[in-house]
């Protein structure tokens, strides 16, 4: 495995509002202040929101490059906080409606262009598309983001599964978010029980929780970054340690 294949994570959720691309950007800031080179790729194409989150207008994104009209290189933009990003366009079609040779190809020269990097983190589109499946299936890890909601639990499992029945690949880590420490050793027992059951997988490890913070909470809503505006907070701490589990 070659270091582009190394340092590709998929940030998924199987059920959408679990708080996925707002993690994704706050462990793209504490990587980036522990001196690492970030890459942020919003591959949510359909419901794209890196970029008002950071308060960013790009000025060329991903449609650009899937339409043919700029190469990968050239909609990379840094933002603010020591990260690259690669944003995408909120209501394109985008990945979602290319073809698999198309994608795969796209998937190349992001691996060629993820050699400039140390971390490169893909916010895929919540659920179990056929395009976040592929992109899972060809990252290093996929980092499963859930809560201890029964919903967003069974959701989780049924990424599991599909990647693991259509791809053959069983590269998912765990993480709870608004979970004490206790709470999400529950929920890792309770999705290992079904993955062990009925797929025979190994145990998926659990890389980190993240507790309910109102620091976070008030951070989200300002267009902030909670690791940024309240860098000791409860929650930043615990994404400190999950990064370090990297």
């Amino acid at each position: 495995m070659n270091r582009s294949d190394c340092n590709l994570y998929l940030i998924a959720s199987g059920k959408g509002g679990v708080g996925k691309t707002s993690f994704t950007l706050n462990l793209a800031t504490v990587l980036a202040q522990q001196g690492k080179r970030v890459l942020v790729v919003d591959a949510d194409t359909g419901l794209a929101n890196a970029d008002v989150q950071l308060n960013l207008q790009p000025t060329a994104d991903l449609a650009d490059v899937l339409q043919g009209a700029k190469p990968l290189a050239a909609v990379v933009q840094p933002t603010p906080h020591g990260f690259d990003l690669i944003a995408g366009r909120s209501g394109h079609p985008g990945l979602i409606g290319l073809t698999t040779p198309t994608l795969l190809r796209w998937l190349q020269d992001l691996k060629s262009l993820a050699t400039a990097y140390d971390f490169v983190l893909l916010d895929a589109a919540a659920g179990v598309a056929p395009t976040t499946l592929l992109l899972s299936a060809h990252s290093h890890a996929t980092l499963l983001l859930t809560t201890p909601d029964p919903s967003s639990l069974t959701d989780a499992y049924a990424l599991v599964k599909l990647l693991w029945r259509q791809h053959g690949v069983a590269n998912a880590r765990l993480i709870v978010n608004q979970a004490t420490e206790r709470e999400a050793a529950q929920v890792q027992t309770r999705l290992n029980s079904a993955v062990q059951g009925f797929l025979q997988l190994q145990p998926l490890p659990l890389l980190g929780s993240l507790p309910s913070c109102k620091y976070y909470a008030q951070a989200v809503r300002n267009h902030a970054l909670v690791s940024v505006e309240f860098p000791h907070s409860p929650a930043v701490v615990a994404i400190r340690e999950l990064a370090a589990n990297l």
